[in-house]
Formats: structure tokens, sequence, C-alpha cells
């Protein structure tokens, strides 16, 4: 990892529809891009949505017909890397919006930057997690040595997914970690193109209601540690979309 940025800023903003958080991160990564505002992290969860990455060969015509008959989740075709996934309320979303070549050597190591972070998180739990081969995510319950095998799922339970987007060396979207989401929702879909995947939460395991913004203060703790650079949570929701609104002016 590279050490050039002094300062990142993290944010809590509760709950945001699907569809203004991805306009929120294009402006936000526009004025980073710019030097505008402070390379920043968002911290955030979704009500119920489907969002297609882009492995998967969907397209717009087929998202409007799902939408259109489905009263349950929202459809949505993202331009992310990776394929389908589900976003809940109870869910952790975060959104590293943060200037790779200032802080990396590379997206492979930006992408390792965040699966750490997220099994040092759940550390504090004394929750052991880890990384499958050939799998980007994280896993519960399996073995991190074992075998790739491409038509059979791994042995654990993925607990977190990611998926990247970078647009002139600024980052978007990023990972999602089950806090205490509804684990049956997975069951309405093949998660991450895995038919019968299995999934944990940090709040299942530990049999235990957990707060989706406590976890969010972890993971940016994890953050701090692993970068070497402060990255400051902010709580207050109001002042600090007020804030960002006045940049888009």
């Amino acid at each position: 990892m590279i050490n050039k940025s002094k300062y990142i800023q993290a944010v809590f903003l509760g709950k945001m529809d699907y569809l203004s958080s991805m306009n929120l991160q294009e402006k936000i990564n526009s004025l980073v891009y710019s030097n505008k505002i402070n390379q920043t992290i968002l911290f955030l969860e979704h009500e119920k949505v489907l969002t297609y990455g882009s492995k998967e060969r969907i397209s717009h015509s087929e998202i409007e017909k799902l939408n259109h008959n489905s009263n349950d989740f929202l459809h949505v075709k993202t331009n992310r890397g990776g394929q389908v996934t589900l976003h809940s309320p109870g869910q952790l979303i975060c959104y590293p919006i943060i200037n790779l070549k200032d802080n990396f050597k590379g997206v492979l190591d930006y992408v390792e930057f965040l699966e750490k972070s997220i099994i040092r998180t759940l550390g504090y739990y004394k929750i052991q997690s880890h990384t499958v081969k050939q799998r980007r995510g994280i896993w519960v319950n399996g073995d991190s040595e074992e075998e790739y095998y491409e038509n059979k799922n791994p042995s654990g339970e993925k607990i977190a997914a990611l998926g990247l987007k970078i647009i002139r060396n600024i980052t978007l979207h990023g990972f999602s970690l089950n806090v205490n989401n509804d684990l049956s929702f997975f069951n309405s879909f093949i998660p991450c193109g895995m038919e019968n995947l299995k999934v944990n939460s940090i709040s299942n395991i530990l049999n235990s209601s957990i707060s989706v913004k406590e976890v969010a203060k972890k993971v940016s703790i994890s953050m701090s540690e692993i970068l070497k650079i402060p990255i400051p949570f902010k709580m207050d929701m109001n002042n600090e979309m007020r804030a960002l609104e006045q940049k888009f002016e």
C-alpha cells in the first residue's frame, strides 16, 4: 500500500435508496477527482434491491420487466463489477470514494485492503473469517485453504460481497457486510452466480442484535489502522448531507 493521503472522512448516512446512492457516489467521485472535497467513505443501508453487475447479461428492458412484475425487490443494472447481489435493511453498505493511486499499488492491492478491513472488523466480534481462492468476498465457517472448483461452492458461508468500479483512478461502489439483515431474502435469487450459496451474518453468528452503525464505525477504525492514516467517523447524517449538497450547487 501507498500512504500519500493524509486524511479520509467517513460518513454514516443511515438508510438511502439505491438509485440516490449511485447518484451521490458519482457526484462525490467527481469532486474527489477535482480535489474539491476530501476522499470519502460512505456507510449506509439500502431497502430491498437486487443489483446486477457487469458480468450479468441482462438488458435494461429485462430490468424494466422485472420491476414491473415484482413487488418484493427493486431491480437495478449497475456499472460495478461482479454478478447479482442483494441489499436489504440490516446489511452494512460501504462505498469508499478514494484515490486509488494515492493509497494503493493497484486494483488488487485495493481489493485485498477491503477484504482485510472486513476480516479485521469481524475479529472485533471474535468471528473468524477468511477469503477463498478465486472467489471474491469474505467467508465464515469454512476452509481458507480449500481448492477452487468452478462448479462447486466453497464449504463455508458468505458474509460479505465485493463489487467495484473505478473512474479516473477514483473508486466507486465497495462491499456489503451482513450484520442483522434477513438472510431468507437470499433464497429469492442466485447470489453471486452461485446456486445454493450459504450465507451468514454477524447477528446470526453471535445470536445477538448488532447495530449497523456500530459495525460501520469498527470498519472505519479497521481501515484507518491498515492504511495508517486518520479516518474520522461522522455520525451526524443531516449535517454531512447538507455540507455535501452545498458542494453540488
